[in-house]
C-alpha cells in the first residue's frame, strides 16, 4: 500500500481535518511489510446487506468488543488499528476501494483462489512471526533507557528497575514517571527522560516516533519497525493490555500471531 493509495481509502470512509491523524497510523500500520486483498464470493444468494452483516460478524468488532470465535479475536489486535484486518463497509465502498488499491480494472488484479494457500505460506516466510503488544514493545523501550541510564538512576531508582522488571510491570503507566524522577539531579536534563515518562497512549500528547527515534538512535534505544508501528497507533487508539505486566496480572487469551 502506497501513501496515495492510503490517502484514497481514508477519503472514501470520509475521513475528515479532524481525523487527519489515522494516516500517520495507517502509515505506520503499512509500513510493517506486503498486504494481500482478498475478494470473497456468496454460494448463498443473500442480499447485500446480508452479505455484509455476516462478514461483519466473523471480522469481529474493534477492541474491547473483539467477540470471542471472530477472526480479530483469534488473530489477535494491539488495537483498533493495529488489528491487521480491513473490511469495505458496503458494495460501494468496497468498489472504490478496490478501485482504489488495484486500479480501473480490479477483478483483472486478482488470481486464482486456487493458488492462494501456497502464496501465503511463501509470504509469511518473507519476514518473522510478530507478536508483540503494547505491553510487551513499551516495557522493552523503557527496559533500554533504563539500561541506558542506569548509573544516572541512583541506588533508589535503581531498586525500583529491578522491582518493576521482576514483577513486569516495566510498561505501567506510571512506570516510566516514576522511574524518570528519581535520576540524579545533574542529570535532570537528560533527553531520555521525557521518553521513558511517556505512557504511548491516547491520555498523553501524541508524538511523531520519526522525531523521538532521533533522540533513541543517539543512545542506543532505537525502535524496530513493529515496535514503531505499535507506539504511533497506540498513542490514537486505545491499546489492547494483554501482556503479563501492564497492571500486574496476565490476562492474555491468545497470542497475536501476526504475520
Amino acid at each position: 500500500m502506497t501513501a496515495q493509495q492510503i490517502d484514497a481509502i481514508a477519503e472514501i470512509q470520509n475521513v475528515g481535518a479532524g481525523s487527519t491523524f489515522r494516516y500517520r497510523a495507517l502509515d505506520a500500520l503499512f509500513s510493517l511489510g506486503p498486504s494481500v486483498a482478498l475478494r470473497l464470493r456468496d454460494e448463498v444468494s443473500r442480499s447485500a446487506a446480508e452479505r455484509y452483516a455476516v462478514l461483519h460478524e466473523i471480522k469481529g468488532g474493534t477492541p474491547p468488543r473483539t467477540r470471542p470465535g471472530s477472526i480479530r479475536h483469534e488473530v489477535g489486535s494491539v488495537n483498533a488499528i493495529l488489528s491487521l484486518l480491513h473490511l469495505s463497509d458496503s458494495p460501494a465502498n468496497a468498489a472504490r476501494e478496490s478501485a482504489a488499491i488495484l486500479g480501473p480494472e480490479p477483478l483483472a488484479a486478482f488470481h486464482d483462489g486456487g493458488t492462494l494457500d501456497g502464496y501465503l505460506s511463501v509470504l509469511a516466510r518473507t519476514q518473522p512471526k510478530e507478536s508483540r503488544d503494547h505491553v510487551a514493545v513499551l516495557g522493552a523501550l523503557r527496559g533500554r533507557i533504563v539500561s541506558a541510564l542506569w548509573t544516572e538512576l541512583g541506588d533508589e531508582g535503581r531498586a525500583l528497575a529491578e522491582r518493576l522488571t521482576a514483577r513486569g510491570e516495566l510498561a505501567r503507566p506510571d512506570a516510566g514517571r516514576r522511574l524518570a524522577d528519581l535520576v540524579r539531579p545533574e542529570a535532570a536534563g537528560h533527553p531520555l527522560l521525557a521518553v521513558l515518562a511517556h505512557p504511548f497512549d491516547p491520555s498523553a500528547a501524541t508524538w511523531d516516533l520519526s522525531e523521538v527515534d532521533l533522540v533513541l538512535r543517539r543512545y542506543g534505544c532505537a525502535c524496530d519497525s513493529w515496535e514503531t508501528a505499535v507506539l504511533t497507533t497506540s498513542q490514537y487508539f486505545e491499546p489492547v493490555l494483554t501482556t503479563k505486566g501492564a497492571h500486574g496480572h496476565a490476562d492474555r487469551d491468545h497470542d497475536l500471531g501476526t504475520d
